[in-house]
């Protein structure tokens, strides 16, 4: 399961996606953060492999969160995957134009190259840099790192502007809110927010 969160960019908010995901004894594969257009918001892509039951009942745990704005479980049909990859492969003067050749058929580039090893980056679906990494298994994979995918939504509105916020969670105000009366209810959720700061 791929799960997409637009996220407020505070301190604390991964720590308590991760802890839903605990109580749901699933396994995070990856879990990437990137800015998004606005600098409130943060976008947070996890893969689990976790059944289809337990991921809605963990969707709709998120989605109470109060810094988040939206969830989403994606598909590869629903859009773009890109991650990134760095490896060190060793390699001679014997073995250096086939690894050379084997970048250029996946769009790799070199980053060093010495009379022992080549550094080399990729961008790419998280299937392309493993593809890459199998392929170059033989010659000897000195270090290898890849970061989480992250997406773009197809479905994304093209003639309308997502809301932007503007707001934190103020400490102490859930527990405020919940001894309010019920005529400041329906406006809790804007006493308890303002300008966001670091998310990690």
């Amino acid at each position: 399961m791929t799960y997409l969160l637009d996220v407020a960019n505070h301190t604390g908010v991964v720590t308590r996606i991760s802890l839903i995901f605990r109580r749901h004894g699933a396994n995070l594969h990856s879990l990437s953060t990137a800015k998004t257009e606005h600098p409130g918001i943060v976008r947070i892509v996890i893969t689990s492999d976790i059944d289809r039951r337990p991921a809605e009942r963990i969707k709709g745990q998120l989605a109470k969160l109060v810094d988040i704005f939206k969830v989403d479980m994606i598909s590869h049909e629903e859009g773009t995957f890109r991650a990134f990859g760095m490896m060190k492969i060793a390699c001679t003067f014997q073995t250096r134009p086939q690894i050379l050749q084997l970048l250029e058929i996946f769009n790799g580039r070199v980053l060093e190259l010495t009379t022992e090893w080549v550094l080399v980056e990729m961008t790419g679906t998280p299937e392309q840099l493993e593809g890459l990494m199998q392929v170059l298994q033989p010659y000897g994979i000195l270090e290898a790192v890849e970061t989480g995918p992250i997406v773009i939504r197809h479905n994304s509105p093209r003639n309308a502007t997502r809301p932007q916020p503007t707001w934190e969670v103020v400490p102490g105000a859930l527990a405020a809110s919940a001894s309010s009366s019920s005529t400041s209810t329906s406006h809790s959720s804007q006493e308890m927010k303002r300008n966001g700061t670091d998310l990690l």
